[in-house]
């Protein structure tokens, strides 16, 4: 608690943290009013692609895919959050004033957590109010998305932060994090296509974004003939899950082993 406070005082009046965190979370709400009514359309006549359905239980993955979209604006804010430790020297001010090393990568993966679990219930609340206000079935049905959300959402996150820890620039770690996405979109494809298996969705982002995918996906995949390579369920839960750990005990040889 000691070190989630020490990183609530440097956020609640930092206008970044609030900024990024309102884009996310107002773009998301209007994102999904617009499409829940019919404001914006992918498709013709009653035909909206972007749309399955805002009523239980289509509702959560419906929106677990949208809210997908949107994490990249918590993970810009992990980078910068890391990397100001290392551009303002505080880092370093905290080790003197008797924080030990390893106690400052746990002040970050706090963050991530909380960060990652507030996301969450937002979606969580979100998904719950759109399912009530638009009727429908079983609320209960479909409800293992929140956890597919949280898992995606620390996975990110968790990323980002890696990648900012060894770069030490926010800057150039937010490019890097960019160029990774493209990267990782393209070899999955390459290897799902050539080799005709779900091994490339094994990708460290990848792994997580599995659990949610565009819920007409499948759908369109029949009409076109187009040939889909799904991944178990349970297996992106252990991969994603891996490579947390794996990011974590990486940091932490790193913290414990080279100077700050």
């Amino acid at each position: 608690m000691k070190l989630l406070h020490i990183e609530w005082l440097k956020l609640r009046k930092y206008k970044t943290f609030w900024l990024l965190v309102s884009l996310f979370g107002g773009i998301f709400l209007l994102w999904n009013y617009a499409v829940n009514n019919s404001f914006l359309k992918l498709g013709s006549g009653p035909v909206n692609l972007l749309s399955s359905s805002y009523s239980f239980p289509a509702v959560w993955t419906n929106m677990g895919y949208i809210y997908s979209w949107f994490v990249l604006f918590l993970a810009v804010f992990v980078i910068i959050s890391v990397s100001n430790e290392y551009t303002f020297r505080t880092n370093r001010q905290h080790i003197i004033d008797g924080m030990r090393r390893i106690d400052f990568l746990h002040s970050k993966a706090l963050l991530v957590l909380s960060m990652a679990i507030g996301a969450t219930l937002f979606y969580a609340l979100t998904a719950f109010i759109f399912g009530l206000c638009n009727g429908g079935g079983n609320p209960l049905e479909n409800l293992e998305t929140i956890v597919y959300v949280f898992l995606y959402t620390l996975n990110y996150l968790s990323f980002a932060a890696f990648l900012s820890f060894f770069i030490k620039r926010s800057g150039l770690s937010i490019m890097l994090l960019l160029a990774y996405l493209l990267f990782e979109t393209i070899i999955v494809n390459v290897v799902n296509h050539y080799f005709g298996t779900f091994v490339g969705n094994l990708m460290p982002l990848q792994s997580t974004d599995e659990l949610l995918p565009l819920p007409v996906w499948k759908s369109i995949a029949a009409m076109t003939s187009t040939v889909t390579h799904d991944t178990p369920i349970y297996l992106s839960i252990v991969f994603g899950i891996g490579y947390i750990t794996l990011y974590y005990f990486l940091l932490r040889n790193k913290m414990l082993k080279t100077d700050l």
